[in-house]
């Protein structure tokens, strides 16, 4: 092993110490992208080879890449709504101040 070895703990920990840094509206973006991931998991042969995750992760970069932040808070944000609203006819959210659920 190289000195630039990476454990994937190593790698973990390295993630949330910097999306913990990440602003409370940035954050939308990563649960949007872990979320999104997740799908993509689910609906792929049980093993995802790490490459292409990378290259779908870099597609959706590029579509996005003409986007203003705003935008991109917006579009998340939106995307949290469904999910909420889904959570709530699921019976797994409440309905009111979603902060709270």
């Amino acid at each position: 092993m190289t000195a630039e070895t990476v454990f994937p703990q190593d790698l973990v920990r390295r993630a949330v110490i910097e999306i913990a840094r990440l602003p409370e509206n940035d954050l939308l973006l990563v649960i949007e992208f872990v979320a999104d991931l997740k799908q993509m998991r689910a609906a792929a042969p049980a093993k995802v080879a790490a490459a292409q995750i990378r290259v779908e992760a870099q597609r959706r970069a590029a579509q996005l890449g003409n986007l203003s932040r705003e935008e991109l808070v917006a579009r998340f944000n939106a995307v949290a709504e469904r999910i909420r609203a889904q959570a709530i006819a699921n019976g797994t959210a409440i309905e009111g101040d979603w902060e709270g659920d």
